[in-house]
């Protein structure tokens, strides 16, 4: 079990062994990403972009291979169909790409006309019905920062000032579709980090057992238990937020067996260890929920026990079958 937490400028890396009990932390710097951004773009060039995070991926964590993954990150644009990028043969976080077409995806406008994406309006749905009857839990209010459309990611990769392996990702992602005139840059800069979470995914796919979507924040939530969880911006400041999230992964960790938990250094280490660990929990006394959309991909929250069975006992009337080896699939068309 992985988890992946994406930024601008790194990729923080959490990894839960089941056989060992052992949790290992990794960090990922993007600027390796070393091919020459200013030279044509050319699908040799776009190759070794996504190739290139790919290797330093694997050679940084080899556990990688045949993980499952969860990333920080939508996986496209807002108004960009993701079944329709990977030739309609990959949406789902189970399904794999080939290595010859992982890192050539189509850029297709959605033929429907959305406001906001579809997965996170199940979110916000699914954090309100749990919270009816687990009100101890802080789940309301879900803010999820809404996922821009392929213009604000246009502009801000056209910019002269753009970090150069942002622009070499974004190039591997978007190929040609980049050499039109987005206008200039808006929104603000803090969703640009998508760009290196579209590259991820496409570095994962061919290689993981599957990859989906996970929100750090929700996670934390569901699995504080009681547990007061500090805000990033509270003013105890950085230091308290790190304290009462490790204080979870801990109680996480101990449930799995883990003597000792690696020391978590960094928020953004945090948020990838409670991917790892809340997904390896829910496998073994919870379940997994995943939500999948066509044109959004796949994104899976893991419950603990209690919300896990109260879940359940609201859906079997819906439902003519148990979940298959506590995960439930629920497909958005």
């Amino acid at each position: 079990m992985a988890g992946i937490d994406v930024g601008e400028d790194f990729l923080d890396v959490a990894i839960f062994s089941p056989a060992g009990a052992n949790l290992n932390l990794a960090r990922i710097d993007l600027g390796k990403i070393g091919c020459p951004f200013d030279r044509p773009l050319s699908s040799r060039a776009n190759q070794d972009a996504i190739s290139s995070l790919r290797a330093i991926l694997t050679g940084a964590v080899p556990a990688l291979r045949g993980a499952i993954v969860l990333v920080d990150s939508p996986r496209w644009p807002s108004d960009l169909d993701w079944s329709e990028a990977t030739h309609g043969s990959c949406w789902a976080g189970r399904r794999q790409l080939s290595l010859r077409n992982a890192h050539q995806p189509r850029i297709v406008a959605r033929r429907t006309s959305v406001r906001g994406r579809e997965i996170d309006t199940a979110l916000r749905d699914l954090a309100f019905t749990i919270s009816q009857f687990s009100p101890d839990l802080p789940l309301a209010p879900l803010s999820m920062f809404p996922t821009p459309p392929m213009r604000y990611f246009g502009a801000h990769l056209n910019i002269p000032s753009c970090k150069p392996h942002l622009r070499l990702l974004g190039q591997a992602v978007f190929g040609s579709v980049l050499n039109r005139d987005y206008g200039p840059p808006s929104g603000g800069i803090f969703t640009r980090f998508m760009i290196a979470g579209f590259a991820t995914y496409l570095a994962l796919q061919p290689i993981a057992s599957a990859v989906y979507e996970g929100y750090p924040d929700l996670q934390f939530k569901l699995w504080s238990r009681g547990q007061q969880l500090f805000s990033k911006s509270s003013k105890y400041g950085r230091r308290a937020a790190l304290a009462s999230r490790t204080s979870v992964l801990s109680e996480l960790a101990h449930r799995l067996g883990v003597d000792r938990l690696t020391p978590i250094p960094r928020m953004d280490a945090a948020d990838a260890a409670i991917l790892a660990l809340s997904n390896a929990a829910a496998q073994k006394r919870g379940a997994r929920l995943i939500i999948e959309n066509p044109g959004e991909g796949s994104f899976l929250v893991a419950l603990d026990q209690p919300e896990a069975r109260h879940l359940w006992q609201s859906l079997r009337p819906i439902l003519n079958d148990p979940p298959v080896d506590q995960q439930y699939v629920f497909l958005q068309q």
